[in-house]
């Protein structure tokens, strides 16, 4: 997926993309004109995502006119202007075809795309990165345009600019964009969007970082705290300090930086959760580069010494003595002003438990947010939901536990795949999943990153352990979890997930119009990608065993090799007519 980078043996010949991402007042048109004013000898091109919205001043037109550019004539200006939109929301025709325009003239040696201040820096990369042949099934049209855009330019940096006097209001705030950046004038889509999730999306998603406005900040301690959770956010990327957004062209321009793969697996909270993140050699180069000491607290990853403890602590005994391995709906209030540049600690470690949260207190503690809480992603295992993973997301004082897939212990066709099919023990990727299998409650657990400013890990994880069910509440066992106060919203069934034991029939509404009758020959998925032919010969079917609250089955089949099983769905994905 990712493009190939550029080097003197691969005589890339394509034009190289910068794209400046950053909210509004960050300094990213700035930091064009100061590009276009000092080009070391460079000819950029310059794409600007509505010029008008952002008012765009007669200096950096000035600018534009004293580089060569005439911004009367289309075919011979230097900078462009695209309205009706964010380019980041759709592939946009007007953005292909300025780009191509530029590239076939072959006057420049980069090209600048400033993007509005509402832009997620993701979907521009991945349009220019797609690989088509990966993608047989994009529209014909769609196709055309993209192979358009790869032939004559390609992606070479994201840049994201931050307002760094303002980055923690920005991180902290509990506004969407709609109501912050009207004269933008988003979408509902895009206006549902937080701010501090797009300040996020920004950070994690960029090879270069620019920390702007320095020259506001009159205390270093806080510049350090800044830089060192954004380098907790986004480990990989360079992260420059400039004040008016004067940077070194080179930084930015034709760096061979971008990698979209590498961008992908490398956010921080993922680093965190693969073990990846050095944080002694991260200390011993800020107290290195900085020449002053402030405290970095402990963050070696001592291992707890309790004998059922999975997580690693930043140098922390464990105190807990079950220490162990849809539909969104977001938590946050607003606990006034607090400023993090008092607190110049950044933490970062995975939150393991093998006990599931209680819904109702998990609901009340995320509701009020946990102060000091910067950045958490990760999994989740909530009593009520005993057989659905819980996705965790959070970015500032915004909480949001998301409806994933069923656990793989719950899960209806990886459990019959390994029952039919033995030989899938030996599958390095099943034998990675059967991993964090613990008993009795298989792969369910805790794994959540957090990464927080001004607050321990001791003090984040007796909150979270204060939310997870008591030793009694665990022997009343998952049946009575399902009747738990759970103030979450609901989210919608998830295919082949196992039910729990109820009082209640099922809802065999499933079972109405079914597809096949007794005697079709059709073919049944019985693991990833294998499909095994067979007869139906039975409709509506149920095991004696089975509780009142799990539905029947459409069917039950007899494969050609004379063993029968039985599909959960009437749906493709399970059951379908012969292919050939």
């Amino acid at each position: 997926m990712s493009q190939p980078k550029p080097s003197s043996s691969s005589k890339d010949t394509r034009l190289p993309v910068t794209v400046l991402c950053g909210f509004l007042g960050s300094g990213k048109t700035t930091m064009m004109k100061h590009l276009l004013e000092n080009k070391e000898g460079m000819k950029i091109a310059v794409i600007v995502n509505d010029m008008a919205e952002l008012n765009i001043d007669a200096e950096l037109i000035k600018a534009v006119q004293n580089s060569g550019g005439d911004l009367e004539k289309m075919e011979n200006r230097e900078m462009v202007e695209l309205q009706n939109g964010c380019i980041c929301c759709n592939l946009r025709e007007d953005l292909l075809k300025e780009v191509y325009k530029m590239t076939k003239r072959g006057q420049f040696d980069n090209l600048v795309i400033e993007s509005s201040g509402i832009c997620e820096p993701k979907p521009i990369a991945e349009t220019f990165a797609m690989n088509l042949d990966e993608r047989p099934s994009q529209p014909h049209q769609e196709s055309d345009r993209l192979r358009i855009l790869n032939s004559a330019a390609r992606l070479d940096t994201m840049v994201s600019v931050v307002d760094t006097p303002r980055f923690w209001d920005n991180l902290q705030s509990l506004e969407d964009v709609k109501s912050k950046y009207k004269q933008y004038k988003p979408n509902e889509e895009e206006g549902k969007k937080h701010i501090s999730d797009l300040l996020v999306e920004q950070v994690e998603f960029a090879n270069v970082i620019i920390l702007n406005k320095l020259d506001l900040m009159k205390d270093r301690k806080q510049v350090d705290a800044v830089k060192k959770l954004v380098k907790r956010l986004n480990p990989g990327a360079k992260i420059y300090e400039t004040e008016f957004s004067k940077i070194e062209p080179s930084k930015i321009l034709n760096t061979g930086l971008f990698d979209i793969e590498e961008l992908i697996s490398g956010v921080g909270w993922l680093k965190e959760m693969k073990g990846e993140v050095d944080k002694e050699e991260e200390e011993k180069k800020e107290v290195h580069s900085h020449g002053h000491g402030h405290g970095h607290g402990n963050d070696h990853g001592e291992k707890c010494d309790k004998k059922d403890c999975e997580h690693s602590h930043d140098g922390e005994k464990c105190e807990k003595k079950d220490c162990g391995h849809g539909h969104s709906h977001s938590h946050g209030h607003d606990h006034g002003d607090h400023n993090h540049g008092d607190h110049y600690g950044i933490t970062s470690f995975v939150y393991k438990r093998r006990r599931p949260f209680h819904p109702e207190r998990l609901f009340k503690l995320l509701d009020k947010s946990i102060e000091g809480v910067m950045r958490s992603k990760g999994y989740s295992w909530i009593a009520s939901r005993h057989n659905r993973m819980a996705e965790w997301n959070n970015a500032g004082k915004l909480f949001r536990i998301e409806g994933g897939g069923p656990w793989f212990d719950a899960n209806i066709r990886f459990k019959m795949a390994l029952k039919h099919h033995p030989d899938l023990l030996q599958q390095p990727q099943v034998k990675d999943i059967l991993k964090d299998f613990v008993k009795p409650y298989g792969d369910r657990r805790q794994e959540i990153v957090i990464i927080g400013a001004g607050i321990t890990e001791t003090e984040v994880t007796k909150l979270l352990d204060k939310c997870l069910l008591t030793d009694d509440e665990m022997k009343l066992k998952p049946a009575a979890w399902k009747k738990l106060e759970d103030p979450l919203p609901k989210w919608p069934k998830a295919p082949f997930e196992l039910e729990e034991e109820d009082d209640e029939s099922a809802d065999e509404s499933h079972l109405e119009n079914l597809r096949f009758k007794v005697g079709d020959k059709v073919e049944c998925c019985i693991a990833p990608q294998k499909w095994a032919p067979g007869t139906i010969v039975k409709l509506k079917y149920r095991q004696s065993n089975w509780p009142k609250s799990k539905p029947s089955a459409p069917y039950q089949i007899e494969l050609d090799d004379g063993m029968k099983i039985f599909a959960p769905f009437d749906d493709d994905r399970v059951i379908r007519l012969p292919q050939n």
